[in-house]
């Protein structure tokens, strides 16, 4: 039951509905709701919360490009309690400020920077997928995905063996902050206070492995940054990486498709992060009056920016819950637009990438030899568990 208490009252002019986008029933299959959202209109009141939403995908990506009509700057939680909260960082800052914040990152997760890191990247896929094809059945999540995004991150930050597994627990939990003020968010507060600790700990030690990016960032004077590596740096990727496994057992002739064309495999991972968004929302906070679609969203609205419902807009993509990997997908908002696209897309996309190669390699088909189970959190979208099997290739 939401506990957050109502905001504002609807604008005139703007239709709401009663529908609540954070139970547990929602959040474990949301796209039945998000349909009924977007067939409602393309901005919607949710009167349990007292903002509004962009179910649609026009309305969500022109405002994601216009960051002087719909600021970060006022928290991009759907939390009032987490804005207030949480300090100024490089997703609830706009320009000039978010450049300062965004650069350092930029610098060392750019194609170029990271290309000297495939062939570690590579090795990681190669021992994972021979470990969990020497298992037969296993954990997508927990023996493959997470791992996997553990591992790379990790290394590529510099966070020693000792510290590394509480992390994803940790993250899955914090992103819970950014929903509404639920029975969540206290946990998901407490989670997020100890990756801050944890990160500046790491950094005032010495703990961290010469060479690696988080020692850059610590002598530049940024060592909160290596909260963007061990927070959304890591769950968001383990998410996108289960559910290709998912999509793939689900669907053997996609598979099939991959193994006979590994070109294929950058828009097989796109068209799984469309399908599967790991983040399904932020806020942003409308700095002057919008015309949407001849509804007006009036200044100092926060709204909600539903990537999750965007990438499955019937309006912008044909059979949209079909999972088509040979789709024009590129400009799906999984990673979000404009200032605040993910930093992290590169990495992403090249983990993705990277493991999907060596599976590709290596694995004619996957059987699940279980029910999957979604996670509950108030703003990402995952498996939490997806029992398995790889049959390798004779």
């Amino acid at each position: 039951m939401s506990v957050e208490p109502m905001q504002a009252t609807c604008p005139s002019g703007m239709p709401a509905t009663g529908l609540d986008l954070w139970s547990d029933e929602v959040l474990a299959d949301p796209y039945p709701t998000y349909r009924q959202l977007r067939d409602i209109g393309s901005v919607v009141w949710l009167n349990r919360y007292g903002i509004a939403a962009f179910p649609r995908f026009a309305e969500v990506r022109s405002a994601l490009g216009r960051w002087q009509d719909y600021t970060s700057a006022e928290g991009v939680s759907s939390s009032s309690v987490t804005n207030s909260a949480i300090p100024p960082n490089i997703t609830s800052t706009d320009p000039p400020d978010h450049d300062g914040w965004r650069a350092p990152l930029a610098a060392q997760l750019s194609v170029a920077s990271l290309t000297p890191e495939v062939e570690a990247m590579s090795a990681t896929a190669r021992s994972l997928v021979g470990r969990v094809l020497a298992m037969g059945s296993f954990d997508g999540v927990a023996d493959l995905a997470r791992p996997f995004s553990l591992t790379v991150v990790s290394d590529l930050v510099g966070i020693p063996e000792s510290e590394r597994e509480v992390f994803p627990e940790l993250a899955e939990s914090a992103f819970n902050v950014m929903g509404a003020t639920n029975h969540r968010t206290g946990p998901g507060m407490q989670a997020f206070g100890e990756i801050a600790e944890r990160c500046m700990r790491m950094a005032g030690s010495g703990a961290l492995c010469p060479g690696g990016r988080g020692v850059e960032l610590v002598e530049a004077g940024q060592p909160l940054l290596l909260i963007s590596y061990t927070w959304p740096g890591v769950d968001t990727t383990v998410n996108a990486l289960a559910s290709a496994v998912y999509l793939f057992a689900r669907h053997p002739e996609q598979w099939e498709m991959v193994r006979s064309d590994r070109s294929l495999i950058p828009a097989a991972f796109a068209e799984v992060m469309r399908l599967h968004s790991p983040v399904h929302h932020f806020t942003r906070v409308v700095t002057s009056d919008q015309d949407v679609d001849g509804v007006l969203v009036p200044a100092g609205t926060r709204v909600l920016m539903m990537y999750g419902s965007a990438n499955r807009d019937e309006r912008q993509y044909a059979d949209p819950d079909r999972f088509d990997i040979t789709r024009r997908n590129l400009d799906h908002l999984a990673f979000g637009r404009g200032v605040h696209l993910c930093v992290g897309h590169n990495l992403a996309k090249l983990e993705g990438q990277t493991l999907l190669a060596e599976l590709a390699d290596r694995v004619e088909r996957f059987e699940l030899t279980g029910e999957p189970e979604w996670i509950i959190n108030n703003t990402l979208h995952g498996l939490a568990r997806l029992p398995v099997r790889a049959v390798p290739v004779s």
